[in-house]
């Protein structure tokens, strides 16, 4: 069986394996690469027809698969032949040339912008939201390991989260509204590694909106990986989700966790300086009234005032103790009405606002017609015109219909609520995670 494989470039215990060969129902036990060593699927993932059929009109022609493993996911074929897939040619020569190489690769200078596949006018592919929930999985797996290195002061790599920020660019490349949409607003509790998974994705969707190269984009989702990775050394009752409010002593422990961040991850070589800095500043806002240092404006690094702005929004829809999760449209407002008094940087706000437009990826809206639908794309062009899909499958560009939408609505299965536009024009956002209202 093995013989009929060759092996991986560079890798004696993987063998390459053709897609068209994998055997649908079996169940992935380490995560696949690709040749060149980049993640396509997470461990735990379950292999499908539209799986396979995703990964072919992705031009992904082999898996990199461990030995013990080829046996488990290859179909066997009684007739000893393999039955290969056509695989698609995709009419966009930029992405043929782009995709085959690893982000590890990309050139420096190239804006990463310039290299996105247009899919506005396809609907979600279900094979590449198994994809994703893939590597959100292997995130969860890895940030546990992390957390016992940290406890044990044994950290020494994170290869493999920065494997997965690799991915997620590549994700993003490959499909940036649905990569945001659906990771950004998945369903999942809100744990701390589910957080940073978001905060990773939605930072490098803003910096590739922001025209930053490759290698770039890669730093700012490492960046978004580890910012927080310092709250593991503090008490548990600072990082539960959903927590309360804190009083004096505990915020002022709270407020210590960047450097915490920072700390756990100075004897790690392979992490850049920039991202060190970062971490320790995605807290600070535009003003100086973030912390722990109190920077202002552009003294603070892109990489942290591109996470602030990501941060924020992910904070107001996620729900607390002592409020519902804000919609992402009303969460999106209340940035705009802070950008004002000049709490967040005002190019990272613009293209924040193109990444997800006034209607977020992902959010849900009602229609003229009492419908209700989901934004899947952004509109090609200004900001109010999206994409949704009804729930019956009906796609409507509202940039080419007569429908109009009506006001977005809340979700009750992410515990949403909407918030009156005059408390949305009178309130202020705190750096210590909570809502203050004049």
């Amino acid at each position: 069986m093995i013989n009929a494989v060759k092996a991986a470039k560079g890798k004696s215990d993987m063998v390459m394996v053709p897609v068209d060969e994998l055997h649908v129902g079996a169940i992935c036990r380490f995560p696949l690469e690709d040749d060149n060593g980049l993640l396509l699927l997470g461990a735990g993932t379950t292999i499908t027809a539209e799986l396979i059929q995703g990964l072919i009109d992705r031009q992904i022609e082999e898996l990199a698969v461990s030995v013990d493993e080829v046996d488990a996911l290859r179909r066997q074929d009684p007739t000893g032949s393999s039955q290969k897939r056509r695989v698609s040619s995709s009419p966009n020569q930029k992405e043929q040339a782009f995709r085959p190489e690893h982000p590890s690769r990309w050139p420096k200078g190239v804006p990463l912008k310039e290299n996105l596949v247009n899919r506005h006018h396809e609907p979600i592919n279900l094979s590449r939201r198994e994809l994703l929930r893939g590597h959100v999985k292997l995130a969860r797996d890895e940030f546990e390991q992390i957390r016992l290195d940290i406890t044990e002061r044994k950290l020494q790599t994170i290869e493999a989260l920065n494997n997965l920020s690799a991915a997620f660019a590549s994700a993003i490349v490959d499909d940036h509204d649905q990569t945001v949409a659906d990771i950004v607003t998945a369903k999942e509790a809100m744990s701390l590694t589910d957080r940073s998974v978001r905060l990773s994705v939605l930072g490098m969707a803003v910096g590739t909106e922001l025209g930053l190269d490759g290698p770039t984009i890669l730093e700012i989702g490492t960046t978004g990986l580890l910012h927080d990775i310092g709250l593991y050394t503090m008490n548990p009752a600072l990082v539960i989700p959903g927590r309360g409010p804190l009083n004096d002593e505990e915020m002022w422990e709270y407020r210590k966790h960047p450097i915490n961040s920072s700390n756990c991850l100075r004897e790690v070589s392979e992490i850049p300086h920039s991202v060190l800095i970062a971490i320790e500043q995605v807290h600070e806002q535009f003003d100086g009234s973030g912390y722990p240092f109190g920077i202002e404006g552009k003294r603070a690094n892109l990489y942290a005032r591109i996470l602030n702005v990501c941060d924020t929004f992910l904070r107001l829809t996620t729900g607390t103790s002592f409020r519902s999760a804000l919609v992402p449209h009303d969460a999106l407002g209340i940035i705009l009405y802070q950008a004002r008094y000049q709490i967040f940087d005002p190019e990272v706000v613009r293209a924040f606002l193109r990444v997800e437009s006034l209607f977020p990826l992902g959010s849900r809206v009602q229609l003229n017609e009492d419908r209700v639908a989901e934004v899947i794309r952004r509109p090609l062009e200004g900001y109010a015109n999206p994409v949704l899909q009804c729930e019956d499958g009906t796609r409507i560009d509202l940039s080419m219909e007569t429908e109009a939408m009506i006001q977005p609505v809340a979700d009750p299965s992410r515990n949403q609520a909407r918030l009156p536009r005059e408390l949305m024009e009178t309130m202020r956002w705190s750096p210590a995670d909570e809502l203050i209202f004049d």
